[in-house]
C-alpha cells in the first residue's frame, strides 16, 4: 500500500492546456469599416443627385443623370445585402457593458429601422421605374429583370413610397450621427471610435 502512495506521489503532476478564448471585439473589423462608409457615400450621393435634377434641363443629360441615381440605388441594395452576410459571419463589438437598457433598445431599433430602408428605397426605385414603363440598367453594363410589369397608377403610388423611405433615411441616418456624437463626446464611451478608420485598435 505504502509503495502504491509513494508512486503516487512521485507522480509529475498533470498539465492542462489553458483554454484559448477569443478576444473580445472593440471596433469593427476592416470590411465593415468599408461597407459602412461605401453605403453611406452612395446615399447622400443619390439622395443629392434626387433633389438637384430639377436644375438639369428634362432631355439626354437628366435622363443620364438620373440612370446614375439609379445605378447608385442598385449598388446600396448590393452592398447592403453583403453588409447583412458579413455581419453574420462577423458579428460588430458589443456596445459598452455600461449603456443603458433603453439606449441599447433605440440602438438596435434604429440599425433595424435603417436596414429596412436601405433595402426599401432602391427597390421601391427600380420597381417604380419599371411600373412606369421604363428598363432599369446598371451603369450602363447590364439591365436588371423585370420584377413588376407596367402599371403608371402602381409606379405613381411607388413613386410617393419612394420619396417618402428616402427622406426618412435621410432623417434617420443624421439621428444615427448625432447619437454617435453624443456617445462620444458626451458619454463618452468611445461608440463612435469603433467605426471611424482611424479610431484607436
Amino acid at each position: 500500500m505504502s509503495n502504491a502512495y509513494s508512486e503516487a506521489a512521485a507522480r509529475p503532476p498533470v498539465k492542462t492546456r489553458p483554454v484559448k478564448t477569443r478576444p473580445v471585439k472593440t471596433r469593427y473589423d476592416g470590411v465593415m469599416l468599408f461597407l459602412h462608409w461605401s453605403v453611406a457615400l452612395l446615399i447622400l450621393v443619390a439622395f443629392a443627385i434626387a433633389q438637384g435634377r430639377g436644375l438639369v434641363p428634362r432631355g439626354p443629360e437628366r435622363t443620364v443623370l438620373m440612370d446614375v441615381h439609379r445605378s447608385l440605388g442598385v449598388l446600396v441594395l448590393a452592398l447592403v445585402a453583403l453588409r447583412m452576410v458579413w455581419r453574420a459571419v462577423s458579428p460588430p463589438p458589443p456596445m459598452p457593458a455600461d449603456t443603458a437598457p433603453l439606449l441599447m433598445l433605440a440602438a438596435k431599433a434604429g440599425h433595424l429601422a435603417l436596414y429596412a430602408l436601405m433595402i426599401a428605397v432602391p427597390l421601391a426605385g427600380v420597381t417604380m421605374t419599371q411600373a412606369h414603363g421604363h428598363p432599369v440598367t446598371f451603369f450602363g453594363l447590364f439591365t436588371l429583370p423585370t420584377l413588376v410589369g407596367e402599371n403608371h397608377d402602381f409606379g405613381d403610388i411607388l413613386e410617393k413610397l419612394h420619396e417618402l423611405f428616402g427622406t426618412a433615411i435621410i432623417v434617420l441616418a443624421g439621428l444615427h450621427a448625432v447619437a454617435a456624437l453624443v456617445h462620444q463626446y458626451v458619454l463618452k464611451d468611445g461608440t463612435l471610435s469603433r467605426m471611424l478608420p482611424w479610431g484607436n485598435r
